[in-house]
């Protein structure tokens, strides 16, 4: 162990301030660094923000954090340079090329201070993402699977997964309820969060709420106003597209972006730009199918009348026809039936013929066939005796056997055959004694050998 005597020594915070110093001598300038906005705050709404940098691995796994700063003139110049490109407010969850400058306190530590954000790199992490989503579904044959599916027809009982305070589903609404068709859309509110990060997984619950009345409803419409790109992240979420893919209910979409289109889009079985453009779908198909049933039930009376003549014409040609045809099938029956009569009286000899041949070859041979069943009869009853020998045998041998060794037992027991081997047999008063407790000091007893015997006394 070093000697700390001969050792210079600092306080913490000289060493603290000697790291601040060698940080800012070895990074004195700005970088520009690729990372993921996470845990972001502001301080109101023209203040500064605070947020942590993130770096992920492949597997999902954090492998690098720190804090950050973004002073509030640098905050409104990112705002708006990202409200220009479309990418709405700087949020959690974004991948950012941030341009930072290195920060070291002696109380707060390690922190990076934010100057500039482009946007045009997150543009293009947008754009990598949703290529890799759609590749991905593509290769498990996900992409076409929920427009397979058939629209029901009526196209009427609707499950609609939309925030109820969001613009484009008032606007929705009000366009189902004014239609100038007069139509009747049976819709139901699955309310869900439609923007911000809990997004994907406020739809899928949504999702999964609707299933469990899956039989009330003929397709799901998924459906929120207008956004920044960035927006647009949860509906290019691989869970949401993959669900929506194998739902078992067509996907309907109008998620509010005339530019752009989503993954979701891409998956759903029919997809529109705004929430307006699916209801003015939803009214024209329902009153297509209203036209319809209008224009049948127009020319349904003409042709009944048509029918009806058609028929009354058929009925008098029949009714001519019907007296003809009867007479010839009637004719047809008579012969039929004098032929038939003719065969019958033959067959009945010939079969009666064949059976009295039959019973005669049956009585010449019945003695033999009663012959032969009493031989066989006779044998099968003589057989056991031929084995009753030896089965008497058999049992009379294991019975000798038997008794052998029950009379080895026996004479292997007697006393002479125990005595012989050495044993000895203690008697009292002429009594076998088989327990020294009942014994008492100057007792005689008598020990009994194989050819003789002795007395004894007890001594103790």
């Amino acid at each position: 162990m070093e000697d700390s005597a001969n050792l210079r020594s600092f306080s913490l915070s000289e060493l603290l301030r000697s790291v601040r110093r060698c940080i800012e001598h070895t990074y004195p300038t700005r970088y520009w660094v690729r990372a993921e906005v996470s845990d972001l705050r502001r301080s109101g709404a023209g203040g500064h923000g605070y947020l942590e940098l993130l770096e992920k691995g492949a597997g999902g796994d954090i492998v690098a954090r720190v804090r950050a700063t973004i002073w509030s003139t640098a905050y409104q110049q990112i705002e708006r340079a990202l409200a220009q490109q479309g990418l709405g407010s700087l949020s959690s969850g974004m991948n950012v090329l941030a341009l930072v400058s290195l920060s070291y306190h002696e109380l707060y530590g390690l922190s990076l201070n934010i100057a500039d954000i482009d946007p045009r790199y997150s543009l293009g992490e947008l754009a990598r993402l949703r290529q890799e989503t759609i590749a991905r579904l593509k290769r498990q044959g996900l992409l076409e699977m929920n427009k397979e599916l058939e629209l029901p027809e009526p196209l009427q009982r609707l499950a609609i997964i939309s925030s109820p305070t969001a613009a484009g589903y008032g606007d929705f609404m009000r366009q189902i309820e004014a239609n100038s068709y007069g139509v009747k859309l049976y819709t139901a509110l699955f309310r869900a969060q439609m923007q911000g990060e809990q997004t994907t997984d406020s739809i899928l619950s949504a999702l999964e709420r609707i299933l469990r009345h899956q039989e009330h409803f003929d397709a799901v419409v998924i459906i929120r106003g207008g956004g920044a790109v960035s927006e647009l992240r949860a509906f290019d979420d691989y869970r949401l597209c993959e669900s929506c893919a194998q739902y078992p209910l067509p996907i309907i979409t109008g998620i509010g972006h005339e530019r752009d289109v989503s993954v979701l889009d891409l998956v759903a079985h029919s997809s529109f730009k705004t929430p307006t453009a699916v209801a003015s779908y939803l009214i024209e198909g329902l009153a297509t199918e209203l036209g319809r049933v209008a224009y049948c039930s127009e020319r349904l009376p003409r042709l009944l009348e048509r029918l009806s003549l058609g028929r009354g014409q058929s009925l008098q040609l029949l009714s001519s026809r019907l007296q003809q045809t009867a007479q010839r099938s009637l004719t047809r029956a008579q012969y039929t039936l004098t032929q038939q009569q003719s065969q019958l009286g033959l067959q009945t000899q010939a079969t009666l013929r064949r059976s009295d041949f039959q019973l005669g070859q049956l009585g010449r041979r019945l003695p033999d066939l009663l012959r032969l069943r009493l031989q066989e009869a006779h044998q099968e009853l003589h057989r056991p005796l031929l084995r009753l020998p030896l089965l008497l045998e058999h049992l009379r041998s294991r019975s000798y056997q038997q008794l052998e060794h029950y009379e080895q037992a026996i004479r292997l027991s007697h006393p002479d055959n125990i005595l012989r081997r050495g044993f000895s047999i203690v008697k009292r008063a002429g009594q076998i004694q088989t327990s020294a407790s009942e014994l008492q000091a100057g007792e005689e007893l008598e020990l009994c050998f194989y050819r003789d015997s002795v007395r004894v006394r007890v001594e103790g």
